[in-house]
């Protein structure tokens, strides 16, 4: 951890599960995240996995170093200033580059999110996109197929200290395993 430059070198293979409470303890975050963090540093970076948000690249932009494993066994080290033509095509690799062995990520300070959501419909928000990304810092929508039912999230920096709606059993044992279950029959 490099709390001067805000940077963090991890191994590739490590969840974002695990790297976020990491983070957070060295008061450092990464300015974006997908919805799903059982997933590798390594994975995300490669598949190009992003989040919300017009301010924002996608997590593969984070990344300012690499350390590559190449086909004939050698390392190679790559940054904007060493390999630059590799590392640009490397960030999003879909696994034909050679194996990530370490990445080396941007954060930012440790921040919080208020979250606002409400319902809305396909069309009205196909229609007024540009407004609903303007409109917040981070901006996503949830369809529900077969429907013109989605759900709009809106997510704003905030200085309110963290709080959750949540509820274990509606949101946890049936929201969660329920639906798992249902699913699974």
């Amino acid at each position: 951890v490099d709390t001067e430059k805000k940077q963090v070198t991890v191994e590739a293979g490590i969840l974002l599960a695990d790297l976020n409470p990491q983070l957070d303890k060295h008061g450092l975050a990464l300015s974006n995240l997908g919805a799903v963090s059982d997933v590798t540093a390594a994975g995300v970076i490669g598949s190009g996995t992003h989040n919300t948000g017009i301010k924002h690249g996608i997590l593969s932009t984070q990344v300012v170093a690499l350390t590559l494993l190449m086909a004939d066994g050698t390392l190679l080290e790559c940054s904007e200033s060493s390999n630059a033509h590799v590392f640009q095509a490397v960030r999003v690799h879909l696994g034909c580059l050679g194996v990530i062995l370490t990445i080396t990520l941007q954060c930012v300070p440790q921040f919080h999110l208020q979250e606002t959501s409400f319902p809305s419909t396909l069309r009205e928000v196909l229609d007024n996109l540009d407004s609903h990304l303007k409109k917040s810092e981070y901006f996503r929508f949830l369809w529900f197929p077969h429907s013109e039912n989605v759900s709009v999230i809106y997510q704003d920096h905030t200085n309110k200290p963290p709080s959750s709606s949540a509820n274990w059993f509606w949101d946890y044992a049936v929201g969660f395993y329920l639906l798992e279950f249902l699913l699974w029959i």
